[in-house]
């Protein structure tokens, strides 16, 4: 049974899912199938929602491996918190969903392909809209879909749609917490997250964080966006994450040894053409052959010149502000517009499609931790506005030298006001990449098109 030592839950209702392989579905009602997968939902068209930015995203997926077979009731399904058909049309919640499993083959390895597998049902459900993962997950329903669901019925759907699809996965139950203002509402969701799931999630990145790029001579791939984002392709590296966040460089290499014929592939780097940049000439085949022979050169740790794609379901984004020739970094919970004129969810728009946009790059929650962080654009050097939020929230990763010299919405978001802040904190961006004490604006191709030979 799922316990949180840290945290007392208000008592919840229990359900049994079947275990018979053939009994796994019985009773659910929703198709659930790829054709679903990106599905929008609309707030007209909204029945209820979970997660997202009303709550400032403080709500969960989560899943881990149980230790030992004795640590997990198969096929128990725990809903803390209001079934669907109690819940008043329109109504928004923080919730927390975590899933078990256990198999004697299951190590800590497959949780990243766990998370995608476990969730999918969310993700190819009728009715539902996932966008994010982990504490940046934002859920819909429909109305049209509403009375075909119940937690009830989900939990079963996920517990179900693991077993089948992921064959070492022999046990598996499921904890879904509501955050209804009756138990507690988003304080219950933010005090799980921070004493129990925040801790885990830190605990796996560094565990993750061991192997580099040069370590290996396989990065991996991934195309389970392109059912709407035709064109994108993931490149997965040690020290590079797709901006989803929900797959790490060893989950994608137990995603391809389970399933090699699924959305992960192996990619052989083949020759290094720039170190500093990160293009290999293994990356630029691979991606140009699965995506529609739309995209023939990728650099790994650019977002300025020749970036990944993206697909949409970024966690965060780094964009080019040319007046400064300069980096902005803005997270999916900051609400308000940033020194190029939009906010998050604009900016998201005209990134997104699996169009490569030269100074626009999503990310993850876990890009920035890496030391190859978009340094064939200058690194943190090149880094010059961000939300103060979002900056906090990254202190351990930027460097010391450089914290206070990068500015927030604090100084504002208009040009030259960020401007004298630069001079006047001695940015590195004024010596190294300003001229005479001047930005000099970089001229951007047009989305998928070429630099020019220089």
């Amino acid at each position: 049974m799922i316990e949180i030592p840290t945290v007392k839950l208000p008592k919840g209702r229990v359900f049994q899912a079947p275990l018979e392989l053939d009994e796994l579905f019985d009773d659910v009602e929703i198709e659930i199938s790829p054709r679903w997968m990106g599905q929008k939902v609309r707030k007209g068209d909204m029945y209820m929602e979970i997660g997202g930015p009303k709550h400032e995203y403080t709500s969960y997926i989560h899943c881990d491996v149980a230790k030992e077979e004795s640590d997990i009731e198969d096929g128990r399904i725990e809903l803390i918190g209001p079934e669907i058909d109690e819940i008043e049309p329109g109504s928004s919640f923080a919730f927390g969903v975590w899933l078990r499993f256990w198999g004697p083959q299951l190590n800590d390895d497959h949780i990243d392909p766990l998370i995608r597998v476990g969730f999918r049902p969310f993700e190819d459900g009728e009715g539902w809209m996932l966008v994010n993962t982990r504490d940046t997950i934002w859920i819909r329903l429909n109305n049209e879909s509403a009375h075909k669901n119940s937690w009830r019925q989900m939990g079963q759907a996920l517990l179900g749609n693991t077993k089948i699809n992921f064959p070492l996965v022999e046990k598996a139950e499921a904890l879904i917490i509501i955050g209804s203002p009756e138990v507690g509402g988003v304080d219950l969701i933010r005090d799980i997250l921070d004493t129990r799931i925040r801790p885990d999630w830190e605990a796996y990145d560094a565990r993750m964080m061991g192997v580099e790029d040069e370590d290996v001579d396989t990065f991996y791939g991934c195309t389970v966006c392109q059912t709407f984002a035709p064109n994108h392709v993931c490149c997965i590296t040690p020290q590079r994450n797709p901006y989803c966040g929900i797959m790490s460089y060893l989950g994608a290499k137990a995603v391809v040894e389970i399933d090699p014929y699924g959305y992960s592939f192996a990619i052989p780097k083949g020759e290094c053409l720039d170190a500093e940049s990160g293009r290999y000439t293994g990356v630029d085949q691979a991606i140009y052959e699965r995506s529609s022979r739309r995209v023939s050169k990728i650099n790994l740790y650019s977002s300025l010149k020749y970036p990944q794609t993206n697909c949409g379901c970024f966690e965060a984004a780094a964009f080019y502000i040319p007046e400064l020739d300069g980096i902005g970094l803005v997270d999916r919970r900051h609400p308000g517009d940033t020194p190029i004129g939009v906010n998050f969810s604009k900016m998201a728009g005209y990134m997104s499609g699996g169009n490569q946009n030269h100074g626009s790059m999503g990310l993850s929650a876990r890009t920035p931790k890496s030391k190859k962080f978009l340094q064939g654009d200058g690194g943190w050097t090149r880094i010059i506005w961000m939300p103060k939020e979002y900056k906090v929230l990254l202190a351990d990763c930027i460097p010391e030298e450089i914290y206070d010299k990068i500015a927030t919405e604090d100084v504002g978001i208009d040009t030259q006001a960020i401007k004298e802040f630069l001079i006047e904190a001695k940015h590195p961006i004024v010596k190294n990449f300003w001229k005479d004490g001047e930005p000099v604006p970089m001229k951007m191709p047009k989305p998928n098109e070429d630099w020019p030979i220089e």
